[in-house]
């Protein structure tokens, strides 16, 4: 059948500008486009539709053949391209073939007779599946529906869900991965947790969980940080069972101060409980809980009364227990004021615990030398050492035995977050500061001991920092090098009856003194005197700078001294009374240039007054009101004021627990401080207690049953009379 070709082009033309579907977003939509097939088979001119001319092959303008007589084709050609080419068959016109079908179904095909081509338009509606998510199906002219990419939906956002939807296409939908209707809060929304493992009950205005470590309602504050959340585990009835190992919420906020720690007797405490199936290491630590804090284990049964298996008050307080037996411990958290903490317990296979935390028989040696290592964490403040004053600082203890005079070489440090000071000391009594050789400062400190005596010795070492978590020891000990003269003990110099001198050039550090000169920068040098009676002593002393000299009556004993001096290039200093006996002088300076040069000047003795030494002190336990006096007196220890002080000496004897006061002034009219310290025994070199303010010095403490000393000390250049009252009352 012929058709119009002005018609088919309107209408074709009509088609081809219609388009389906929104972009990448709609269900198939398809791009379009035309195919013309010419009457030799090629493809139409620039593939577009031509414009339209008047279509003269119609019935109206020619009769159709079809049907005719006829004795050939010629015959039956009615001149158009559309109605292909007509035959004769048997004498009668036949009509032809269409030229422009084809057996692809997705096209249309239309024939255009003005001239003679064939239009194939693609009809992509007709290949469209309705999933948008496979991509968008066109319809190709020869080879029909053909599949094309799928659609990429990735918005290269972290924040959005990105999805695929067969009517809409690509969806992006903000990213709630727990799906608990709350957008994560990093990309803008409000929930502060959202981890599909476990952040479906962590949003904003959910009930806060005390105890599983996160901040469940998204306020910015996590189990006993929340308000909501109040602690239960006050006494060891009510304490909170642990499961194991593991970092565990806790507070003392509204809790009571129930049991008194070894290591902090006061302060509100939280209990928990353990229970080890077998021998293990066990180490406890606490974070947070603000200054102060305190952690101990404890077995069960002792859970109240104690004593601590293990205590720590460091900053952050961590106590290692090895091999703790199988059973149940109890361990207590104490802090300063109410305050939240997170509790952490590690369990390991258990290992000998090192004898290095006191000082016996057991204790580990190091005669062979070599290098030492431990942690802070398993030993306990057991020992005063005489360069470290104060309470609270760890010490490990180690020991050595000398059979015959050897050179030895300590070196000490400790590790913190920050290089600390160590401390070092060299003693031949753990338990009395009086029977130090030696006891060094640095942040890698150093003993040089030359020709030390034979027998057992002692090794203390400790750090400036409580949070310090461990410390290494170096031991060399070989045998005596010859030494210059006055460069040690061995090669002191003798100034009995003339003056004697010592090159610094040529001299070491070996010991230095109590009051001052023990770091690597300085030498010291040594001489001795003889007295074969009671004699009062003059003794000076000169140097190219600054010097600490020391008087002893063992060499290279700070223990030992009896007085400690530091001055300018000349120092003298008069010794009252000083017993028969040999003495010994050691001077240390910070530098390597010059001399220093020692003379003594002995004259008949002169009278002491009793309580300038310690060993006669005067009681006053009972109460005590009198103008003294420090005119004439010797500085002989250093109290809380430091060296130089002329000092006076008291005892307090108590039989029962009793409130002591002290006061101390100056009398109408007299000028310059008096200087409080009170300690538990003439050697003690810790403070019990101190004080100087202006005009009245006071002390007022409770003291259990026991003996005290209390020091009296003024400015050399003010010192004179004082008032001293001591009161002593029921507590």
């Amino acid at each position: 059948m012929r058709t119009s070709g002005w018609l088919l082009i309107a209408g074709l033309a009509a088609l081809a500008g219609c388009t389906t579907g929104r972009g990448n977003q709609g269900v198939d939509a398809h791009l379009n486009f035309d195919g013309r097939i010419g009457s030799d088979g090629s493809p139409g001119i620039d593939g577009r539709f031509p414009t339209p001319t008047v279509d003269t092959c119609t019935t109206e303008s020619m009769g159709s053949t079809i049907g005719n007589d006829c004795t050939s084709g010629n015959e039956c050609d009615d001149g158009c391209f559309c109605t292909g080419l007509e035959s004769c068959e048997a004498g009668v016109c036949v009509a032809g073939e269409d030229p422009c079908i084809d057996e692809v179904e997705c096209t249309a095909d239309v024939c255009l007779e003005e001239t003679d081509q064939c239009f194939r338009h693609p009809r992509h509606e007709m290949c469209a599946d309705a999933d948008a998510c496979n991509g968008y199906e066109v319809c190709d002219v020869s080879m029909g529906c053909r599949a094309a990419s799928p659609l990429y939906c990735n918005d290269e956002n972290a924040c959005t869900v990105d999805s695929c939807d067969t009517t809409e296409g690509c969806i992006y939908t903000l990213r709630d991965l727990d799906g608990d209707g709350f957008i994560d809060g990093r990309c803008g929304g409000d929930d502060c947790d959202d981890d599909p493992r476990y952040g479906r009950t962590i949003y904003p205005g959910a009930t806060e969980d005390c105890t599983n470590r996160r901040d469940d309602n998204c306020d910015g504050m996590r189990d006993f940080n929340d308000p909501t959340c109040m602690p239960t585990n006050d006494a060891c009835a009510s304490a909170a069972v642990l499961p194991g190992a593991g970092t565990f919420s806790g507070s003392t906020a509204g809790l009571a101060a129930d049991y008194a720690l070894g290591c902090k007797p006061t302060g509100p405490d939280a209990v928990f409980r353990i229970t080890l199936t077998e021998m293990q290491d066990m180490r406890v630590s606490v974070g947070g809980g603000g200054s102060g804090t305190a952690v101990a284990i404890r077995p069960w049964g002792a859970c109240a009364s104690g004593p601590d298996e293990k205590c720590n008050a460091a900053t952050p307080p961590s106590a290692l227990r090895r091999s703790l037996p199988a059973g149940e411990w109890a361990i207590i958290v104490k802090t300063t004021s109410g305050a939240p903490f997170d509790l952490t317990v590690d369990l390991s296979a258990p290992t000998p615990v090192p004898p290095v935390d006191v000082c016996n028989m057991t204790t580990v040696d190091v005669s062979a030398g070599g290098t030492f290592t431990g942690v802070f964490e398993e030993v306990e403040d057991d020992y005063a050492l005489s360069c470290h004053s104060g309470t609270g600082w760890k010490d490990a203890a180690y020991r050595f035995t000398l059979t015959a005079p050897k050179d030895v070489v300590l070196r000490g440090s400790t590790s913190a977050t920050y290089t600390p000071t160590t401390y070092i000391s060299l003693l031949t009594d753990c338990t009395s500061a009086a029977s130090t050789v030696t006891c060094r400062s640095g942040t890698a400190s150093e003993i040089r001991a030359r020709a030390l005596p034979a027998g057992t010795y002692y090794v203390l070492i400790e750090s400036s920092n409580t949070a310090a978590t461990g410390w290494s020891l170096d031991v060399s000990i070989s045998d005596p090098a010859p030494r210059e003269p006055g460069d040690a003990c061995s090669s002191a110099v003798d100034i009995t009856s003339a003056m004697g001198s010592a090159t610094l050039a040529l001299a070491e550090l070996d010991t230095g003194t109590s009051c001052g000169g023990t770091s690597t920068a300085y030498r010291d040098v040594f001489f001795y005197f003889d007295l074969m009676t009671t004699r009062d002593v003059t003794l000076t002393t000169t140097a190219p700078t600054t010097q600490y000299t020391a008087v002893s009556t063992t060499c290279g004993a700070t223990g030992s001294e009896i007085r400690c001096r530091s001055s300018g290039t000349s120092l003298v200093q008069l010794f009252r009374s000083l017993p028969a006996g040999r003495y010994f002088v050691v001077t240390s300076v910070a530098t390597s240039a010059g001399s220093v040069a020692a003379t003594v000047v002995t004259a008949p003795p002169t009278p002491i007054p009793p309580n300038d030494r310690c060993s006669g002190a005067i009681e006053v336990g009972g109460g005590y009101s009198r103008t003294d006096t420090l005119i004439g007196f010797e500085d002989d220890v250093v109290g809380c004021t430091g060296s130089g002080y002329p000092d006076a000496f008291y005892s307090i004897t108590l039989t029962a627990r009793m409130n002591v006061s002290i006061l101390a002034s100056r009398p109408m009219g007299m000028t310059g401080t008096t200087y409080l310290t009170l300690r538990d025994s003439c050697t003690a070199t810790v403070n019990r207690a101190c004080n100087s303010t202006s005009p009245t010095a006071v002390i007022d403490t409770t003291l259990d049953p026991g003996t005290y000393i209390l020091i009296v000390e003024q400015i050399a250049s003010t010192a004179g009379d004082f008032n001293l009252r001591v009161f002593v009352t029921p507590p």
